[in-house]
C-alpha cells in the first residue's frame, strides 16, 4: 500500500489523479495501480478509467483511451503476478506488476 500511497503523491495536480481512486484492496488495486503507471509512461490520455473486476483469482480492467481505443489491463489467476496492458492492438506492458509499483514509487521519491 504504501506504492500506492507514493503513487497518489506523486500524482497530485495530475488531470488523471481521479483514475487511481481505491477498488477494494489487494490483487484487484494492484492490477489497476501498475496499469495506470504503465499509461502514464506511455502517455495514454484516458477518457473513462479503467474499472476492475476480480473474477476466481483473475482480474480484468476495461476504460478507454481518448481515442476511442479500449484499455484493458488483465492479470491471470495461473500468474497472479503479472499483468498486461493493452490499448487498441497495441500491448504496451506484459510482465511484473511490482516492478511496475517500485519504479513508479521510486520515481516519485
Amino acid at each position: 500500500m504504501a506504492a500506492a500511497a507514493l503513487l497518489g503523491v506523486g500524482l497530485a495536480g495530475c488531470s488523471q489523479v481521479e483514475a487511481v481512486a481505491p477498488v477494494g484492496g489487494g490483487h484487484e488495486a494492484e492490477v489497476r495501480y501498475a496499469g495506470i503507471d504503465v499509461l502514464l509512461d506511455a502517455g495514454v490520455e484516458v477518457l473513462v478509467a479503467p474499472v476492475c473486476e476480480a473474477n476466481d483469482g483473475a482480474v480484468n480492467c476495461t476504460g478507454e483511451s481518448v481515442d476511442g481505443e479500449a484499455i484493458t489491463f488483465t492479470s491471470s489467476k495461473a500468474d497472479a503476478t503479472s499483468v498486461q496492458v493493452t490499448v487498441g492492438e497495441t500491448q504496451l506492458y506484459s510482465g511484473s506488476i511490482m516492478d511496475v509499483l517500485d519504479d513508479a514509487a521510486r520515481a516519485t521519491s
